[in-house]
């Protein structure tokens, strides 16, 4: 390789990746649009990999159940490596499961999750979609995956991405065995349906009559895994394509089984290693389950493409009626250009010679497209060509904004917008190339001003084009949100049907389009409008999307509380209001209540100075003498200038994901319950990775603090009644592991801890008073009966009676990680049964006791964490109980 400066570009672009998640590549038809500010050997390697692309025309799909069920390698080498366009449905956006790095669950967990694959997509080049399918929670049965799904719903909707991203190849999950949870087995069955369905437009032909056209993939594999049951020996023979996705590749600087896990790092709410691996050989294996390619099962296979052709002239094989040799030559033509491209990039040192062929290819791609439609093919025929000259044509167009060296931003002076709001814009234009570019213009969209624009101008070699704009946000804007919703009932979304299905999040529409003259070639290409802003939590300045939030946003907190209804306390709620217009203002806040119920005081005033100032309110809330059993709900509501306000949002960032809004309405839940607690009890929270319990015990009328590394140390203990760690902490807090000795003290001397689940990391030393390992063992049926063994225990006694109503309408699951192995001074206090044939037998370990000295250690495996943010009355009252113990 003569191309210089290129492992230095391999490594800068990763890093680059890794620490600063809006340098992205934004995925447009398939090609990365690279459109931010970097060194120049950063441009060389991005543009090596943009070339690839430009050489292929194959298409490949993997579908998958949650998001880090993806083969990160396996993507990588097809997208970066071979230029394939590469494309994961995910079914669903994994909002059932754990969060190791906050307390995000539901709803804000699958914005977490589907921003965590995006961040593994700047690594692994892949577009992303999804089907409609919500993750509930671990299941042990396809069947019931099926039922709350609705299978017909879902493998519709695995037909409709086959049919909109039309791949050549397209691989699942196994739909055999018992591994993992059945959320896998069953999108393994659909995709693998879906393979044949999506040609037949007598199913599913509503998607027919929207534009859709019916497409028959070549190929569908399955990932084959060593030592599963379907791995036999004769399996691994036959029809197994063994890919060796350890090879190093120049341009990224790495192999792509390194660079694919350091995409799959990016999961990290799943706790998923940072670690790169190793260079060396890693083989993944693919068995092949269906084809309608002949001749297959005598190959002994060494890529998922093999007799599949993915080259530009291969395209020719969609005129299928007959050859068309007008169209074979001009195919022919593209594909030299693009070659020759190629060529000069890893072979001449001289930056220029790249621009000639790549504007020839362009221009030879566009006339072609032209003349199309004058050929003598039939309809079908020309659509299929066409689909894919359109993504040619864009590739070839981001190819030459990076070959002359273009960086195209737009830059907004707040990210923050309000409808009505004027907001200025700076579009930039940095020619780091050698040759000038003619700037023909800068057109705003998606403002209030339709088509406002910028003059444009010739920019020199190393020179840079700047214009500012004044538009306005639309007053008819509405609020950024999430574009699917639940449908209740079931576990399944509904999608705004003004959005692409599938994608990600709801695409922006503030956009710049640049205009930009290349001889005698134009190019247009639109960028989103972005706010640059300083991350406190990484130190690195990072780029958001435009966010339109109403001119007032409401909080009220907390989201849940309870009241007891033997006492019907007052309960004070905070009403965080935040101006987001722009200068003074003022808003009164009031509370929208039940008939009987008031509040003091009735309503409040606020004043703001500035832009961004928040204002809390007090507000006691006094339910009527008459309040019942049940569910009371009260909002929050702002007025000013007769209008009012009622929602907030919560924002979703972390250091390697971009920020996202999900809206909430300014809405308490006051469930009046049969509650007691033992008074006056002090009890110390040891926090893990994030969760609400510390608020449930607190709206329970104990006393909490937070035990932080100095307390753990050196701090006095014995001053509280109980102890409690939170889920999974033996996991996140080191200083617990350090100072677990401290507790055990504590216990001897009569204190209560009560530690919440934990996974496997606790295993790693005798964190209990006694031997015992957490196992793997969870109970999903979150109705599944539950048998206390001592009944006349304090735990189902003091102060409340546990009796079956505490066990009603528990949600997602009962419990998990329970304690397994362990020690007979372990007693165990219920016991559990599933209601799924592959989980079956009685689970124990779930709340387990043990005596140490004269003190009490609990181990807590039900789900408590995910029951009281829920609002799950019976779970108040098993807490209750808990911390009494320590009373």
């Amino acid at each position: 390789m003569k191309r210089k400066n290129i492992a230095l570009a391999s490594s800068v672009l990763l890093l680059i990746l890794m620490e600063y998640p809006d340098s992205r590549i934004e995925m447009v038809n398939g090609a990365p649009l690279f459109s931010q500010n970097t060194s120049n050997p950063v441009k060389e390697s991005r543009l090596g990999l943009m070339l690839r692309r430009l050489n292929s025309s194959g298409i490949f799909m993997m579908a998958t159940a949650h998001p880090d069920d993806e083969d990160n390698s396996l993507l990588t080498m097809l997208s970066w490596g071979q230029g394939i366009r590469t494309a994961l449905v995910t079914a669903t956006r994994g909002d059932g499961g754990q969060n190791e790095i906050g307390s995000e669950l539901f709803d804000a967990l699958a914005v977490l999750r589907t921003e965590e694959l995006l961040a593994a997509h700047r690594f692994d080049g892949s577009e992303q979609y999804f089907t409609r399918a919500i993750d509930f929670g671990y299941s042990f049965s396809i069947e019931e995956t099926f039922e709350k799904w609705g299978r017909q719903e879902i493998l519709a909707d695995f037909v409709r991405m086959i049919r909109t991203i039309r791949p050549d190849v397209i691989t699942g999950l196994s739909s055999e065995g018992r591994g993992g949870g059945q959320h896998h087995q069953a999108s393994g069955m659909l995709i693998k349906e879906a393979f044949r369905i999506a040609a037949d437009p007598k199913r599913f032909p509503e998607q027919i009559e929207a534009g859709l056209r019916p497409w028959q993939a070549k190929k569908f594999y399955i990932r084959e895994w060593y030592g599963s049951s379907e791995s036999s020996a004769g399996s691994r023979r036959k029809n197994v394509a063994a890919i060796n996705v350890g090879a190093y590749d120049s341009l990224l600087g790495r192999t792509y089984s390194e660079t694919g896990n350091m995409a799959r790092g990016m999961h990290k709410c799943q706790g998923m290693s940072q670690f790169a691996g190793t260079p060396g050989p890693a083989i993944v294996h693919y068995r092949l389950v269906d084809a309608v390619v002949q001749g297959l099962s005598e190959v002994t296979e060494t890529s998922l493409f093999n007799g599949l052709d993915t080259t530009i002239t291969g395209i020719a094989q969609y005129a299928v009626s007959k050859p068309n040799a007008e169209l074979a030559i001009d195919l022919e033509l593209v594909a030299q250009h693009a070659k020759t491209a190629e060529m000069y990039f890893f072979d001449d040192r001289n930056d220029n010679s790249i621009v000639g062929p790549v504007l020839a290819g362009l221009e030879a791609v566009r006339k072609l497209r032209e003349k199309l439609w004058s050929l003598d093919l039939d309809d079908e025929e020309k659509f299929e060509i066409d689909f894919r000259l359109e993504t040619k044509e864009r590739q070839f167009e981001e190819t030459v904004i990076l070959a002359y060296g273009l960086s195209l931003e737009a830059i907004a002076n707040d990210g923050l917008v309000t409808p009505g709001q004027d907001v200025e814009i700076s579009a930039v234009v940095e020619n780091d190339g050698n040759v000038s570019v003619d700037v023909l213009g800068v057109t705003l969209t998606g403002f209030d001003q339709e088509d406002l624009s910028c003059m444009g101008e010739i920019v020199k070699s190393k020179g840079l084009y700047k214009c500012s704009l004044q538009p306005s946000i639309s007053s008819e804007a509405r609020p950024t949100d999430l574009y699917f919703t639940r449908l209740p009932g079931v576990e399944r979304y509904v999608f705004d049907p003004d959005v692409p299905f599938g994608i990600p999040f709801r695409r922006t529409s503030f956009l710049a389009r640049f205009e930009l003259g290349f001889s005698s070639i134009s190019v247009s290409i639109e960028v989103p409008v972005q706010y640059h802003y300083e991350d406190d939590t990484s130190s690195s300045v990072k780029r958001m999307e435009l966010n339109v939030v109403p001119r007032f946003t409401v909080r009220i907190v907390p989201e849940i509380t309870v009241i007891s209804h033997t006492a019907r306390e007052e309960r004070e709620v905070l009403v965080t209001v935040t101006n987001n217009g722009s200068g003074p203002s003022e808003a009164s806040v009031r509370l929208e209540l039940p008939s009987g119920w008031r509040t003091q005081p009735g309503y409040s005033q606020v004043r703001f100075a500035r832009e961004d100032q928040e204002k809390t309110v007090h507000l006691v809330v006094i339910p009527s003498t008459k309040t019942g059993y049940g569910e009371y709900r009260i909002r929050a509501i702002v007025e000013s200038l007769g209008e009012q306000f009622h929602h907030g949002y919560q924002v979703i960032e972390y250091p390697h994901t971009s920020r996202r809004h999900l809206t909430k309405t300014s809405e308490t839940v006051i469930k009046v319950i049969d509650v007691e607690v033992v008074p006056g009890l002090n009890v110390g929270y040891v926090k893990g990775s994030g969760d609400e319990i510390p608020t449930a015990i607190k709206l329970l009328g104990a006393n909490v603090e937070m035990i932080d590394t100095d307390r753990l140390s050196r701090g006095d203990l014995s001053r509280y009644n109980v102890i409690v760690t939170g889920i999974r902490a033996y996991e996140v807090r080191t200083d617990l592991r350090a100072n677990n000795d401290r507790l055990m003290d504590y216990v001897e001397n009569g204190g209560t801890l009560i530690v919440q689940y934990n996974k496997f990391d606790f295993n790693d030393s005798q964190y209990g008073p006694y031997p015992a390992l957490v196992s793997r063992d969870r109970v999903t049926d979150e109705s599944a009966p539950v048998t206390v063994l001592i009944p006349d225990h304090p735990m189902f006694t003091i102060p409340n009676q546990i009796d079956e109503l505490t066990w009603a309408d528990w949600v997602q699951e009962r419990g998990l990680y329970f304690l397994g192995q362990k020690s007979s001074a372990y007693v165990d206090l219920v016991q559990l049964e599933d209601s799924f044939e592959w989980n079956s037998g009685i689970k124990r370990g779930a709340l387990v006791e043990a005596r140490f000295g004269d003190g009490r250690w609990i181990y807590l495996g039900l789900g408590l964490w995910r029951q009281l943010p829920a609002g799950t009355v019976g779970a108040y009252r098993l807490l209750a109980n808990l911390i009494s113990l320590g009373g």
